[in-house]
């Protein structure tokens, strides 16, 4: 008897709950016309009609101190910014901030003045002017103090947004051209048969393992089915075997998290927006997001305000579970590789400080689990360090694990880590305590093991027959399943 895993009643989820409108893409992360309001920084003026959660630590100082390596940064991304316009319009945003700073001191001065004043029943006919001198002059600081705030809150709210949307630095290991292959394991060896070649979906239908409609729908069947269930069940042995703590994290978040992590929280091509929610009001800036348990946004979200004992750093934990990702605007399906729904693993890593030796070992440590969950599910795979016209707003290097598509003749990512700094913690407000006060820890990332791009290129191995490894049938479900 077939058994089916369930994404169909999944994508009718997806259906009921997501709004999929047409809306305007930036299809570059830095849009400095943006359209829509914060839901991660909120300015002076909203904050009587929107609750801000937190403030993101703002260190742009830091980032504009070497203007040479934020050009490169800029343009090794393929982004048109001009580094010293951003820097212009930052500093002429801090002037104001400082004259308002000023201004502010004056008046507190001129209140202090006045307190005796108002302590005294008989005043002299000097003091009487005295009196009246300084409250016109406290009146004049107040108007000319609101003018000031109004002028800082119409900037802040093209300011600020725009700057929390530059891109993290880059890494002096990250290619800027092209992709480096740092590892090849295994041969590649070609399953040799006359005729056409099959694409996976093909080869699926015809083994009784696949049903394909489109990116939103698509179900797993018999050996296929239990192929998911038992690869995600090893990797999740590889994982616990290292010590990293397993978590169940929220299939929804707000928009507040969803910006925070470099994405666009309006556009439904970046993060699936769901309509009509009823704790939700229209023309709230902080909407509901279908993201998934397994991914990045569920893992801050989790972490999000929150301050970590330092004594428990390093922190690892991981995750498997959903995935769900709009399809991308412009491009053309390719069956289990651009899917919505995906079954994956995921990992999340906090580390005190960037610069420490800590930080890089964390990263070549859990490089190595990942690989050697791979040893054991693949005969042939690389890894490869993204160029950094590839990276993400977040990442400041990127490694992926990639498969030879035998169909398409090119290797495909089913696996990635990233390296990202203080981005997100900064973004945040996900902080540790220290002797000066507080600091903001580093946090490694990424989707290591996507079932359906996995299962797609080990379909095209061999079309005549889906041959699971042996790793993995450890770990299925038993059950009416042929080998």
């Amino acid at each position: 008897m077939a058994s089916c895993l369930p994404h169909f009643f999944r994508t009718c989820i997806i259906h009921s709950v997501v709004k999929h409108a047409t809306v305007r893409h930036a299809s570059v992360p830095l849009n400095f016309y943006r359209l829509y309001s914060s839901a991660l920084y909120i300015s002076g003026r909203k904050a009587t009609e929107c609750f801000s959660f937190l403030t993101p630590y703002l260190d742009f100082d830091n980032k504009l101190t070497d203007m040479d390596k934020l050009q490169r940064d800029l343009t090794s991304r393929g982004l048109n910014v001009d580094a010293e316009d951003v820097k212009k319009m930052w500093e002429f945003y801090k002037s104001l901030d400082s004259v308002k700073s000023r201004v502010e001191e004056k008046a507190d001065d001129i209140k202090s003045k006045l307190r005796k004043y108002h302590t005294n029943d008989h005043l002299t006919s000097d003091e009487v002017a005295e009196f009246q001198k300084l409250t016109l002059q406290c009146q004049t600081l107040k108007a000319e103090l609101r003018n000031i705030k109004e002028i800082i809150w119409d900037l802040s709210e093209s300011v600020v947004e725009r700057m929390l949307k530059l891109p993290n630095e880059i890494d002096e290991k990250t290619p800027i051209h092209s992709p480096e292959i740092l590892r090849r394991a295994g041969a590649l060896h070609e399953f040799s048969a006359t005729g056409k070649k099959k694409n996976h979906i093909e080869i699926g239908r015809s083994l009784g393992l696949l049903e394909y409609k489109n990116p939103m729908q698509y179900y797993l069947c018999n050996d296929a089915a239990l192929f998911e269930i038992g690869v995600l069940n090893y990797a999740g042995t590889i994982f616990s075997a290292d010590n990293m703590i397993r978590v169940i994290g929220s299939d929804f978040s707000r928009s507040l998290v969803v910006e925070g992590s470099g994405l666009n929280h309006e556009d439904p091509l970046h993060a699936f927006v769901i309509d009509n929610h009823n704790d939700v009001e229209n023309n709230s800036p902080n909407r509901m997001h279908l993201v998934g348990g397994a991914s990045l946004i569920a893992f801050l979200a989790m972490h999000a305000k929150q301050l970590i004992n330092p004594n428990h750093f390093p922190v690892k934990y991981f995750s498997t579970g959903k995935q769900y990702t709009p399809f991308p605007s412009g491009t053309a399906p390719i069956g289990l590789f651009t899917v919505c729904q995906t079954s994956a693993a995921h990992v999340f890593a906090l580390v005190k400080d960037t610069n420490s030796a800590e930080y890089r070992t964390q990263f070549e440590r859990l490089l190595n689990v990942v690989c050697q969950l791979y040893d054991n599910i693949c005969s042939h795979y690389q890894i490869v360090v993204r160029p950094a016209s590839e990276l993400r707003p977040w990442e400041t290097m990127r490694v992926s694990f990639e498969l030879w598509s035998s169909f398409s003749q090119q290797y495909v990512e089913v696996g990635h880590i990233s390296i990202c700094g203080d981005y997100f913690s900064k973004r945040l407000l996900i902080a540790y305590q220290t002797p000066a006060g507080r600091d903001f820890p580093s946090i490694i990332s990424g989707t290591v093991l996507s079932v359906p791009r996995l299962l797609g290129c080990l379909l095209e191995q061999n079309p005549e027959k889906f041959v699971i490894p042996s790793k993995v049938l450890e770990h299925m479900p038993a059950g009416n399943h042929s080998f």
